[in-house]
């Protein structure tokens, strides 16, 4: 049986945000890496749709862009839903492109989107590719926390001993994406120990929850000085960065209908979040702390928050 597709972005709001935020980074980037955005080598896996590389093609119009698949029936469908000719649509998995892929001195951007929580395998596949990629590549990983909380533990205590001690609220959905964040963290500092010439540094990482807890994180790899450099200059603003690995943002926007958000919007961005509830005696959730929590990410990402409304073709 084929495995599950994960469901489509624009089911997906936290998703979308953080794919937003994503592209908000490459423009604080573009032209401060010594080769534009565009000149990069961008690595994905685009899925059935392909939306990523429709969307950093538009916006930087990257022309060299190389897709990895390897469930056939999926390949079908990218041939359809392909974009544009700079998109090379391979069979291709992401261990078969660490391990055979000619790497040289131009850099990259590759994101690659885990599904499944095989984090041992996945975590090392990281490292190994962080240890080619050419100076001053971005790489993009999301981690997926979903399984069974005692495979989960066992997984920890088996394959990550040497990282500490684990207990069950290292698995709790709550914690799993700061497990995670920490078990990345110090796999890499092993791996690629800082040095002048080489080291890894976060650049934004984002957790959210929508079925699954999803953990999501883009470092940038090179010399130590030239890093630091770009990140105080480009990033040293950015509410959204992470600098130096100080842990994820929280995304966890609640689904509104469109009426609910023009309603909401219309008071943004001069009201704040109990201002806005009060207002317009909202309920988000069963607890008025949990509906101020849901109000205030809303207004934290409304900027990045799709708006998707039904046309006719």
């Amino acid at each position: 049986m084929s495995p599950r597709l994960p469901p489509p972005y624009h089911l997906r709001t936290n998703k979308m945000i953080e794919r937003q935020l994503f592209v908000e980074l490459l423009h604080l980037l573009d032209n401060r890496l010594g080769t534009r955005i565009r000149d990069h080598t961008y690595v994905g896996l685009g899925g059935p749709y392909l939306e990523d590389f429709h969307l950093i093609h538009a916006l930087f119009g990257t022309s060299n862009m190389i897709s990895l698949e390897i469930d056939g029936s999926v390949v079908t469908r990218q041939r359809i839903n392909c974009p544009n000719s700079a998109v090379t649509l391979t069979s291709r998995s992401t261990t078969d492109f660490v391990e055979t892929f000619v790497f040289n001195e131009n850099p990259l951007i590759v994101w690659f989107d885990y599904t499944t929580a095989a984090w041992a395998e996945q975590i090392s596949e990281c490292c190994k590719l962080l240890q080619k990629l050419p100076a001053l590549s971005l790489f993009k990983v999301t981690l997926s926390g979903a399984g069974d909380k005692k495979a989960a533990l066992e997984k920890l205590r088996t394959n990550f001993a040497s990282f500490g001690q684990f207990d069950e609220t290292d698995v709790y959905r709550d914690n799993i994406y700061k497990t995670l964040y920490s078990l990345l963290r110090q796999a890499i500092a092993q791996a690629i120990p800082d040095s002048e010439e080489l080291c890894v540094r976060s650049l934004a990482s984002y957790n959210y929850d929508e079925g699954t807890p999803i953990l999501t994180v883009t470092m940038i790899v090179g010399p130590l000085d030239t890093i630091e450099s770009i990140v105080n200059e480009a990033l040293a603003a950015w509410r959204f960065a992470d600098i130096n690995w100080k842990g994820p943002k929280q995304i966890g926007v609640p689904n509104f209908g469109i009426r609910e958000r023009l309603a909401i919007d219309q008071l943004l961005p001069a009201s704040n979040a109990q201002e806005i509830l009060d207002q317009l005696k909202l309920q988000l959730a069963p607890t008025h702390p949990e509906s101020l929590r849901q109000m205030e990410s809303y207004l934290e990402f409304y900027r990045q928050v799709p708006q998707f409304l039904r046309v006719s073709l």
